[in-house]
């Protein structure tokens, strides 16, 4: 795959870039840092346009959460919080009771999913940050969360080696679609819930359905975990990161890897721009690279 380094840090020290966001008209992307910073990068000049304090831990995950204007934060520090891009100086906080790993929103029903080390998830009004409902999901770190909007469901996976999926009417869980061993440390699903898909410590990544638990698919080829899971926007075809320094592309079709690229670090997170042409990938040299797959 050709790429660009879009963005590297002018510090000769750098934090490690921990996830990443693209801004719903692609303009913006945004990081979190594991010096509980977050920046805002222009995506066509890899400027840094601003940068945002107010978490004391690092930042584990963030989201654009309905515009450009709005950006949803989690961190070790025990909260999630949404920062006002207009008024930088105000964010509203959602306190947890142990550090916050991951997070997912649901723009269509005006939601927010925050998951935490002790396996609690909070479900949170995107509008004012009020706790909805708090579930114990998990018994240990809670590794990933995506909304099933058509579907009314959300589907959490964790270090314990499950992933559930819960009914957003009544919080309840329906079915544990995975059972394992192996830690779980990213998940991706297709827009319909047809697909979900399990990043593990292993470098492994299993396909699975809501709808049938037994029939599982695998796609083999990291050789150190899968730090994160992006499907492409036409549905096609599924990005991976890991530690072992190479992000992939996978073929969604016949579930075999079409693209490589390698770098000098670990990768801690990507997302595709909003036309699929572009993965970002944010690494832990604290730099941001743009992939072209050509695909």
């Amino acid at each position: 795959m050709e790429k660009v380094d879009l963005y590297r840090p002018a510090d000769s020290s750098p934090s490690p870039l921990t996830s990443i966001s693209i801004a719903p008209k692609g303009h913006l992307i945004a990081c979190g840092t594991m010096d509980s910073e977050i920046l805002l990068i222009d995506s066509k000049s890899g400027k840094t346009k601003q940068g945002i304090t107010g978490h004391s831990g690092a930042v584990s995950d963030v989201s654009f959460a309905a515009t450009a204007n709005s950006v949803l934060s989690c961190s070790w520090d025990r909260t999630t919080r949404l920062w006002d891009l207009k008024n930088i100086e105000e964010s509203l906080i959602l306190k947890h009771t142990s550090e916050t790993k991951a997070l997912a929103i649901s723009l269509k029903h005006g939601k927010g999913a925050s998951g935490c080390r002790d396996g609690m998830m909070k479900i949170f009004s995107l509008r004012n940050l009020k706790s909805i409902r708090n579930l114990q999901a998990h018994r240990s770190d809670i590794s990933g969360i995506a909304f099933i909007d058509e579907e009314q469901k959300i589907i959490t996976a964790s270090y314990d080696g499950t992933c559930r999926l819960w009914d957003l009417s009544s919080y309840d869980a329906e079915k544990t679609l995975v059972k394992q061993k192996e830690r779980i440390r990213s998940i991706a699903t297709t827009p319909d819930g047809s697909g979900v898909f399990l990043g593990f410590q292993n470098g492994t990544i299993v396909q699975v359905s809501i709808d049938n638990t037994e029939k599982r698919s695998k796609m083999v080829g990291h050789t150190d975990l899968v730090s994160k899971l992006s499907v492409d926007p036409t549905v096609q075809y599924i990005a991976s990161a890991s530690w072992d320094r190479t992000i992939r592309i996978w073929s969604l079709e016949t579930n075999t890897e079409v693209a490589t690229g390698q770098l000098m670090t670990g990768i801690s997170s990507i997302a595709w721009s909003l036309d699929g042409t572009i993965i970002y990938s944010a690494d832990l040299s604290g730099s941001i690279v743009s992939w072209m797959p050509s695909l």
